[in-house]
């Protein structure tokens, strides 16, 4: 039994469908096939009902799916820790973040500090809010840059790095773009552009609707915020977002009114205890040197 075939066999219980697993897998069908049945030939029972149409799990291969997810969270585990002991790690950071690295001045920051210590190696890959999480929970990234009430509950250290605002924007014709200011309660009407589901800001704008006291109608779009910004700036909605990021993208097209509420949501610096080194203890305190405040990171349980 290989770690190889456990992978194949969860992407196969995953789509139930050999065709979309080993594209997922990067293999042939047949190279495919012949793993989950030297699989099936060690574990001496099959894994699968086939038909001509469908593939679903038999009862043992409802029960290998948790067992084989959990061997492989433990190796990755195992490889994630280990990994602090090798010449590599010692001088590499691995760093998952939201897309907001340039709103925040991230990138400049990052950027000195590869200037102050040249023989570090930072790699920067931004994603989306949950795609951050995994990586961070897996132990795929040694630090995260994400809003801080979106990292899970757990063994974490979180270092608050700074306060942004939520706010309301519109298009230069719209009904609130003469206001300052407004209760969010009166938008309820209104017809919404969100991120994607996948983020953490779609997150953070259902919440303070709820908040409000309504359900959003809601167009929930796979797209970046410039993107999003447009379609606002000519009509086709109004959005939320941060102060910051809405500063940063500077459209005269746009007017951002301030909510009454003025929800308040940081920026955070995030990791897990064991993956502190002390190349990314150096990380740390620059970035929060940089923003002005050092503080101790909090263990969240």
């Amino acid at each position: 039994m290989t770690f190889e075939q456990l992978q194949h066999f969860l992407a196969i219980a995953k789509y139930k469908n050999y065709s979309i697993a080993a594209e997922e897998s990067f293999v042939s069908q047949s190279s495919l096939s012949k793993q989950i049945k030297a699989l099936e030939e060690e574990l001496g029972f099959k894994l699968f009902d086939r038909t001509t149409r469908n593939i679903e799990l038999t009862e043992g291969g409802e029960e290998f799916v948790m067992y084989s997810q959990r061997i492989l969270q433990e190796y990755k585990e195992m490889l994630s820790r280990l990994r602090r002991y090798t010449d590599e790690s010692k001088n590499t950071l691995r760093i998952a973040a939201i897309p907001v690295m340039n709103h925040y001045g991230l990138t400049d920051i990052i950027f000195h500090f590869q200037q102050q210590y040249p023989g570090v190696r930072v790699k920067v890959l931004e994603k989306d809010g949950s795609y951050v999480v995994q990586d961070l929970e897996k132990g795929d990234a040694d630090l995260v840059f994400l809003r801080s009430h979106h990292i899970p509950e757990g063994e974490f250290l979180i270092y608050p790095l700074i306060d942004d605002e939520l706010v309301l924007i519109t298009g230069q014709d719209h009904r609130f773009s003469n206001r300052d200011e407004i209760d969010l309660k009166e938008a309820e009407d209104e017809e919404f552009l969100f991120l994607g589901a996948n983020t953490g800001m779609h997150q953070t704008c259902i919440k303070a609707c709820k908040k409000a006291g309504f359900i959003p109608k809601e167009r929930c779009l796979d797209l970046r915020s410039s993107t999003i910004k447009n379609l606002v700036a000519n009509g086709q909605g109004i959005s939320l977002m941060m102060k910051a990021s809405i500063e940063y993208m500077k459209d005269p097209r746009i007017h951002i009114v301030y909510l009454k509420e003025h929800p308040i949501v940081n920026l955070a610096l995030a990791t897990k205890e064991e993956m502190l080194s002390d190349v990314s203890r150096t990380f740390i305190e620059y970035v929060q040197d940089s923003f002005g405040h050092l503080t101790d990171g909090e263990e969240v349980m």
